[in-house]
């Protein structure tokens, strides 16, 4: 295993003040280090005799590494003795698992990711991949009605029934004021008058102008409300402005 020319084989000292599980740790984690990047048997064995000189300068005591080491190898035989008796059985369906293909990278990564797994359970896991559609990469939005996406307006009510009318604005969202406008003027009007439900005041809104701002909408109000004279309108529920001409 290679390293560099500037290493200096500098770990945790054995006589510092750490718990001694660190210590033993830090000789599995070597151990197991070296044992992923060999690719035998043998060039394992040339790196365990490396780690034992670097742990021999950290004041390791030779008992413990050589011990570490004997239970390390003896794991990992273990291990390898158990796989190759579980013989699969071929008769047996494997367990298929559906996964959304993303590039060809990633499927063949899944293979070797699902190999661990399916050796912990003794059963074949294999992917199956689907393919994305187009409706889910491209979401259709959904087209609001106009009255919710209505905001910053003068709007008028007329009701069907009578001459009785009214003039409002709102600076949010329309179908908000149209809510609220249930339990108003409008609203009672609708039920003492008529004892109809409020539930279909939009019916009978009409957009008189669009405004920037609030100053605007209580100028148009006011203009308005000079020129048709709603009945609803009550002074209470109006606002004094002061145009300038």
């Amino acid at each position: 295993m290679y390293r560099k020319p500037t290493n200096t084989g500098l770990l945790l000292y054995y006589h510092s003040h750490v718990d001694c599980r660190y210590k033993r740790s830090l000789l599995n984690t070597m151990l197991n280090r070296a044992f992923k990047l060999s690719s035998t048997w043998e060039l394992f064995h040339q790196e365990c005799e490396r780690l034992k000189v670097i742990f021999s300068r950290l004041r390791y005591p030779d008992k413990l590494v050589q011990s570490t080491i004997r239970q390390f190898v003896a794991s990992k035989v273990s291990e390898e003795s158990q796989t190759q008796q579980q013989v699969p059985d071929n008769n047996e369906a494997p367990i298929r698992i559906v996964l959304p293909f993303k590039d060809q990278k990633s499927a063949d990564a899944v293979p070797r990711q699902l190999a661990d797994p399916s050796r912990k359970i003794n059963a074949t896991i294999s992917p199956v991949y689907t393919s994305r559609k187009i409706k889910d990469e491209i979401k259709v939005r959904e087209d609001k009605p106009p009255l919710v996406n209505q905001r910053c307006v003068v709007y008028h009510f007329q009701c069907t029934l009578c001459d009785a009318g009214y003039v409002g604005y709102t600076c949010r969202h329309l179908h908000q004021r149209i809510e609220e406008h249930k339990g108003t003027a409008i609203g009672n009007h609708l039920k003492d008058q008529h004892n109809m439900s409020p539930n279909h005041i939009a019916r009978n809104l009409k957009n008189f102008k669009e405004a920037r701002n609030k100053l605007d909408c209580l100028n148009f109000k006011m203009l308005f409300i000079k020129e048709l004279k709603p009945t609803l309108n009550k002074q209470c529920d109006s606002i004094h402005v002061k145009l300038f001409v």
